[in-house]
């Protein structure tokens, strides 16, 4: 599907409106998260080469990782610089950076497409879960090996989508039958389709590229903790409630619950699993 600048900023937009409004919901949860995620932050550090003294960009940084990993492994004499296109999801960035004594960040609001620093200014790039949210990657990506230092290094990681639990599709199927919501507008496409991340990354130019996949699991106390969470941090999710009624919402917490009791454990607690494709190139 061909679409216009016109498209893609109207799509920019509402992505930094819809990010804008689950901010606290992350800031809520960011433990849960990163517990679930924190072996993934340092894949991507590993991959990309961070070590003392390096200068590392973060892309999509979101509350700060991979940023924050980045940042502990170059020390006092690298330095970080973390983008994202939501200011609340940075502001919360900022506040962990600070209350964990972390110096070494800087915290920009920036759209990904329109990073113009200029070449070879970093030594390593990172890029976690964001890149498929772009509505023109390949460019981003042929700005990335730009920035990159000569044999400079770009890690990234994408959801892969097959083995993905489908608990969003059944969020979106309550919604559409509890509030009678027309059909969701077409989007800019934002998957990889019909490939895969590597070679895509050998077309934009890197050299020596390779993927791996590694499994996300996110521990939850029960199915009512993970549709709350689900409520709190997607922007899916909080984007078919904005306009609802609070008793309404309530509701549809309910009805959401009940469907996922289905997905959990024996005990009760709930465990979602996803695959995710860590992958590196290099300048």
């Amino acid at each position: 599907m061909n679409t216009g600048p016109a498209d893609a900023e109207h799509h920019k937009d509402r992505q930094r409106q819809e990010w804008d409004r689950v901010a606290a919901g992350w800031e809520k949860w960011w433990r849960t998260i990163e517990e679930g995620a924190q072996h993934v932050n340092d894949r991507l550090v590993d991959l990309a080469g961070v070590a003392r003294g390096k200068r590392v960009l973060d892309i999509a940084t979101g509350i700060g990782e991979p940023a924050l990993s980045a940042a502990s492994r170059v020390g006092s004499a690298g330095w970080v610089v973390a983008t994202d296109i939501s200011k609340q999801m940075l502001d919360i960035a900022r506040i962990r950076a600070s209350t964990t004594g972390v110096t070494n960040v800087e915290f920009l609001e920036a759209d990904a497409e329109r990073l113009d620093f200029p070449a070879h200014s970093f030594d390593a790039i990172l890029c976690r879960w964001g890149i498929t949210s772009l509505p023109d990657y390949p460019n981003l990506l042929l700005r990335i090996k730009r920035m990159l230092t000569p044999n400079g290094l770009f890690a990234t990681s994408v959801w892969d989508e097959a083995s993905r639990p489908p608990f969003i599709s059944i969020a979106n199927t309550i919604a559409q039958e509890m509030f009678q919501l027309p059909p969701p507008r077409p989007e800019p496409p934002t998957e990889i389709p019909d490939d895969t991340l590597e070679s895509v990354m050998i077309r934009a130019g890197f050299a020596d590229v390779r993927a791996e996949k590694l499994t996300v699991t996110l521990e939850l106390a029960s199915a009512e903790a993970f549709t709350q969470y689900l409520v709190d941090v997607s922007p899916v999710v909080a984007a078919l409630l904005s306009d609802q009624p609070l008793m309404r919402q309530k509701e549809y917490q309910y009805l959401l619950a009940q469907e996922f009791r289905r997905y959990a454990a024996v005990d009760g607690s709930f465990r979602v699993r996803n695959v995710t494709i860590c992958a590196v190139g290099r300048k």
